[in-house]
């Protein structure tokens, strides 16, 4: 265990569940880390807490900032890493006692860049935290088309373990919604080699911040300004395979955006700038070389009824 990990924990108005986050970050087989813990201008009891925690753990530091977001927090915390790796955390979740080791182990298995693990959404208080055994067949070496294209990575920037290199002169995007796709494909595409670890390691607590995050008014407008941009990057990059599988991963959010506003009769002022946007990329898309006929079949059939497919596909979701 030579290798320092710096754990980043974005904490704010989290009096309800930081100590158990933290204690399953202090608990780890892999005792070798520095906790980050970023007060990001708490109104509760937070801070208190969490200074508490660290005078008890000299591996724990606390940074306090004024309020910004998550993704600020984020930046402020990378500010103050040391270690050769970084892991994030939110605050309301928790994490297996072999989190950080059995990441740490699956990197080294394969000098890795990026290392995903598999998580579980829960709503139980008072899970039972399990050690999962290391299983060196249970990393999976992926290409960034899989991680990208195929949908192998998933969106959040927690549950996976990163060379410190990852973020050098790297900052998350403030102030948006979506932060973590605005992001994620960019260490994909710094990442030289990449694995899935097929093991249970991350917990998702559906708290009242989750369900708070996951109902923000006309949070589907976000996307469209990020896709943009993940469109220029890539085509900037040249890389042809990741820049189709972006097309290909636009238009699908952008139906599946326009058949939700039909169901919940809302966005509707959005609906007519989705469709342009659509009608944009489909040439593009159609002709993608690494675009899936299926995907193909089903954005034809939207093209030509966007009401009709949308309701269709409101139903069956």
């Amino acid at each position: 265990m030579d290798d320092l990990i710096s754990v980043i924990i974005p904490v704010y108005n989290a009096e309800k569940y930081i100590e158990r986050c933290v204690k399953s970050i202090q608990n780890q087989t892999y005792t070798h880390f520095e906790l980050i813990l970023v007060n990001d201008g708490s109104t509760d009891n937070s801070l208190n807490l969490c200074e508490i925690l660290a005078s008890n753990d000299d591996r724990i530091v606390v940074v306090t900032r004024d309020n910004g977001g998550a993704s600020a927090a984020r930046n402020t915390g990378l500010a103050h890493i040391r270690g050769n790796y970084v892991i994030f955390a939110d605050s309301d979740d928790y994490v297996s006692p072999s989190y950080l080791e059995n990441l740490y182990f699956a990197a080294k298995q394969g000098n890795y860049d990026i290392v995903q693990c598999n998580l579980e959404s829960t709503s139980d208080t008072n899970k039972k935290l399990q050690t999962v055994a290391f299983d060196s067949s249970d990393v999976k070496e992926i290409t960034k088309v899989q991680a990208l294209n195929e949908r192998k990575y998933k969106v959040c920037v927690w549950g996976k373990i990163y060379r410190s290199h990852i973020f050098c002169d790297f900052h998350f995007r403030e102030g948006i919604i979506y932060e973590d796709d605005a992001s994620y494909y960019i260490f994909v595409d710094r990442a030289k080699k990449l694995s899935i670890l097929d093991e249970t390691l991350y917990f998702y607590f559906m708290s009242e911040n989750s369900v708070m995050r996951n109902n923000q008014k006309d949070k589907s407008t976000a996307f469209v300004s990020i896709y943009e941009d993940r469109i220029k990057y890539f085509s900037e990059r040249d890389e042809k395979a990741l820049l189709e599988g972006t097309y290909d991963r636009f238009c699908l959010v952008l139906m599946l955006s326009f058949s939700s506003s039909l169901e919940h009769d809302n966005n509707i002022n959005d609906r007519k700038h989705w469709l342009n946007l659509f009608n944009k990329y489909y040439p593009l898309v159609i002709k993608a070389k690494f675009v899936s006929t299926k995907d193909k079949v089903m954005f034809t059939l939207f093209r030509l009824s966007p009401r009709i497919i949308g309701r269709i596909i409101g139903k069956l979701r």
